[in-house]
């Protein structure tokens, strides 16, 4: 029964794979005629589902993390030896804005923004005649809004500044709406979810795992105060340096004190266990494979190699070029630490074929797993942990080292339950940030948090520019400057109604 949810989606998500801020809505005919019975709404519900976390075809949010976030951070050196798509990312070229991984991030959420406003409005117009039960109707607003503010977060984080379009419109109405404020679009993303919490449900069965909880959009609205009080950097973006570290902190604590989770004990199974079995899943995109209308995905294929999908006996991936891991990364980790020993490929052999031979070249192999492999490299069955039960606790630590709730004790037993998990010395004692930080990043690594919590920090710039100073022996990195920390607005728009949008500064 595992995403059931998604399948349910699939034919009505294809409706809308448009550059949203350029596409015409749906005739008023077919709207109409299309939400007439509670099984309508169901399937709009679901394919703002499946647009909102698995985008366009099978490039999805963990795709997007995982080629935006993780793969400009400092846990690899992903220069390209070929104009690979993932050009300029790690580099931080300033040329980017016609980046088609960029591109996505803007148009992808803003097709599933149109979903959830249509959504919206249409339980609105129609919803005491169509629904039975008013939990029912409830629930569905309050999913419709947890997505959009999903949507609404990922994109200022990327890009800062976005339109903020809070209904449906038409071409030429969206043609008229600026790039908004951060503080405004944070108006509608925190009312969203607080509208949203206290009608989603607590837990879901198997038939309907994959719907957001209570807790997901609580750990969802806890990351978003914390990132609004982080540092600003000098620049528009997602991060305002106010102080709401207590109210993030009670957010995560409410996941904390419900029960419901826990840390799983094994770190590898983490990432093999799925479903309501996996107490570490608080926010968690679903994926099957060998079905027939696919649900499948391909995220772990961004950060892998060939050669090592070869040698566990996997047909092509279309990972022809690695992108190395830090050396400075990989030393950070002790030789017995079973994070790196269950997630980073450091020797592997292929035994036949094209790539046959013995290899050395350390890859991420966290999410890889051949018993969830489907019909090709596009059908892994392989769910992605948006939020990890680990990063809530983690979170509430960080909280509380800026003074946020809880206490020092607190956070060094955090730490050292997860090294003890880890296999490595508990021995966390007044653990400091700096420190936090770098544990997290063992224990994260390959899961898309990274170019985040860089940010967070605080010493995003510092860190990154010592990166680079340490693994860019061929000089192929632009320095790394406050402006680099947003993406450019994709090119696209820009000049879709020129003059309409201004560029992030920095780039070209």
């Amino acid at each position: 029964m595992k995403k059931y949810i998604y399948l349910l989606a699939v034919l009505f998500a294809l409706t809308a794979c448009e550059d949203e801020l350029t596409q015409l809505p749906l005739s008023q005919g077919t709207i109409e005629n299309f939400y007439a019975t509670p099984g309508d709404f169901v399937q709009a519900r679901n394919a703002t589902y499946s647009v909102a976390f698995h985008g366009a075809g099978t490039y999805g949010y963990a795709n997007r993390v995982l080629n935006l976030s993780e793969t400009r951070s400092d846990n690899l050196m992903a220069t390209t030896q070929a104009s690979r798509d993932w050009e300029g990312i790690n580099s931080f070229y300033t040329s980017i804005s016609s980046n088609t991984y960029v591109k996505e991030a803007y148009t992808s959420n803003y097709n599933a923004i149109n979903k959830a406003n249509q959504l919206l409005e249409k339980i609105a117009e129609k919803g005491d005649q169509i629904f039975t039960s008013p939990a029912d109707k409830a629930a569905m607003v309050a999913e419709a809004r947890f997505l959009r503010a999903f949507c609404y977060f990922d994109l200022v984080r990327w890009f800062g500044r976005v339109p903020l379009i809070d209904k449906t419109m038409t071409a030429p109405e969206a043609a008229k709406i600026a790039r908004t404020p951060v503080v405004d679009v944070y108006k509608l993303i925190i009312s969203d979810l607080e509208l949203a919490i206290p009608d989603l449900l607590p837990t879901y069965d198997a038939a309907n795992y994959g719907r957001v909880t209570k807790y997901g959009a609580k750990a969802l609205l806890g990351l978003v105060y914390m990132t609004r009080s982080s540092p600003t950097y000098g620049i528009n973006g997602a991060t305002l340096g106010l102080n709401e570290w207590d109210k993030a902190y009670q957010q995560l604590n409410d996941i904390k004190a419900s029960g419901l989770y826990a840390l799983g004990t094994d770190y590898d199974a983490i990432f093999k266990v799925e479903g309501l079995a996996n107490k570490e899943n608080v926010l968690t995109i679903p994926y099957t494979q060998s079905l027939p209308l696919t649900v499948g995905g391909n995220f772990m294929v961004e950060l892998g190699y060939e050669p090592y999908f070869a040698s566990v006996n996997l047909s092509a991936q279309g990972a022809l070029e690695a992108r190395p891991i830090s050396t400075g990364f990989l030393n950070l980790f002790a030789a017995t630490d079973k994070r790196k020993i269950a997630g980073i490929a450091t020797s592997y052999t292929v035994a036949s074929g094209t790539y046959k031979g013995s290899y050395t070249l350390p890859v991420f192999k966290k999410y890889i797993d051949p018993a969830r492999y489907g019909n090709g490299r596009e059908d892994w069955g392989v769910d992605f942990m948006v939020t990890r039960y680990t990063d809530i606790l983690m979170m509430m630590a960080e909280c509380t080292l800026h003074g946020g709730g809880g206490s020092q004790a607190e956070v060094d037993d955090i730490v050292n339950k997860v090294r003890t998990r880890a296999g490595v010395p508990a021995n966390a004692a007044n653990i400091t940030l700096d420190q936090l930080f770098t544990e997290r990043r063992k224990e994260f690594f390959s899961e898309g948090t990274r170019w985040f919590d860089l940010i967070r920090s605080g010493k995003a710039l510092t860190i990154m520019n010592d990166w680079k100073a340490a693994e860019d022996t061929e000089g192929k990195i632009r320095t790394i400057e406050n402006n680099s920390l947003l993406y450019p607005i994709p090119l696209s728009e820009i000049l879709a109604v020129p003059g309409l949008y201004d560029q992030n500064p920095g780039y070209d």
